[in-house]
């Protein structure tokens, strides 16, 4: 059981639809949202606009600040916005992008991901954004674009991402060769030029099975990383993985089935040590759920994860669109950002409650 404490809705507007939040805390009783948003439309793909723009909130002692706009220097639609927190003054903001191109051009993108926009257009993904601040979040720079070895470009970040020594880790996948996902570990020690780390996971046939693997999230503890991957099987389950590294991400076991009935992971390294892991929950009842660990060592014990109890922090959306759940802790408050929709209008939610 959880003890909520209050319920508000960050931004919601009849006309815009916003999705993909993520919050950071900047100090007690401040910090910034930031979400995807877009115009409304009626067609079925909402999630895909060529006029997806990045907002952010600035809230303080419960009051919103500002709303504004940010990343305009990059004209692309953006997409999946999140934050991680490099040092006490350093934040990255990160994104991935679709750029988009006629109809004729699917014949030279055969090794690229792309989606079908209308009649006349695709939607490219076109790799990821960045944009950082040096002063605790106050401004940020104009974004530039992650590079990977031999200019590889064609892929999307969703999770968190987990700093090992030096080196900053960043979760990626794609659609690529054989119609396969797959997901890869980048790394860079300055934030600008990154290395394909390691293999994560790929789409696997098993029998006549299919396990589509997507959207990895991870989370570290003595050199040692976890990655949640969001998993779909033959189209139609979907679940969460975990795959375990102990050698500083160089490389991760197979995939091993969580009984985690939701997706993508937020994981919250709470003041007491334990664990919050948070997901959206698309059956019914829709909504957010989580798990509670008691240390950051149950996270690399599948059976700890496997056995623990669930949560319910929302069960009243109005439908399976919802959810990607974004968590910090602010004087042993839980504050957690998520998106769906309990009328007619989808709105940015934020909860906050005790454990």
């Amino acid at each position: 059981m959880i003890e909520i404490l209050e319920e508000a809705i960050v931004y919601e507007d009849k006309n815009y639809y916003p999705a993909f939040p993520s919050i950071i805390k900047l100090e007690n009783d401040h910090y910034l949202v930031s979400f995807r948003l877009a115009p409304k439309e009626s067609k079925k793909n909402s999630h895909l606009n060529s006029l997806s723009k990045i907002m952010i909130v600035s809230i303080y002692k419960n009051k919103i600040k500002y709303i504004q706009e940010i990343v305009e220097d990059d004209d692309a639609a953006k997409q999946d916005v999140n934050f991680f927190r490099i040092d006490e003054k350093t934040i990255m903001l990160y994104y991935f992008r679709y750029t988009f191109h006629p109809q004729s051009a699917k014949k030279h993108l055969k090794e690229y991901t792309y989606l079908e926009y209308d009649s006349n257009l695709i939607a490219l993904l076109s790799g990821v954004g960045i944009c950082m601040s040096y002063n605790n979040g106050e401004t940020f720079e104009s974004p530039y674009f992650v590079r990977i070895d031999n200019d590889i470009k064609n892929f999307a970040v969703r999770g968190n991402m987990c700093k090992i020594e030096n080196e900053i880790l960043m979760p990626i996948y794609a659609l690529k060769e054989k119609n396969k996902y797959q997901s890869y570990i980048i790394s860079s020690k300055n934030y600008k030029k990154w290395k394909i780390k390691s293999f994560l996971a790929e789409t696997e046939n098993i029998k006549k099975d299919k396990f589509e693997f997507v959207e990895p999230s991870l989370i570290s503890h003595n050199n040692n990383i976890a990655s949640f991957i969001r998993t779909h099987k033959n189209n139609e389950e979907a679940y969460t993985s975990v795959a375990y590294s102990t050698n500083k991400g160089r490389t991760f076991s197979n995939p091993i089935r969580t009984n985690i009935l939701g997706y993508p992971i937020n994981t919250l390294i709470l003041e007491s040590e334990k664990v919050l892991i948070t997901y959206g929950y698309r059956k019914k009842p829709y909504g957010v759920r989580g798990i509670i660990l008691n240390s950051i060592e149950e996270v690399f014990d599948i059976e700890k994860i496997n056995n623990s109890k669930e949560i319910i922090i929302e069960n009243k959306m109005k439908s399976p669109d919802c959810g990607y759940p974004w968590c910090i802790e602010d004087n042993g408050k839980i504050i957690c950002i998520y998106y769906g929709h309990l009328d007619s209008t989808r709105a940015i939610y934020m909860k906050k409650f005790r454990i």
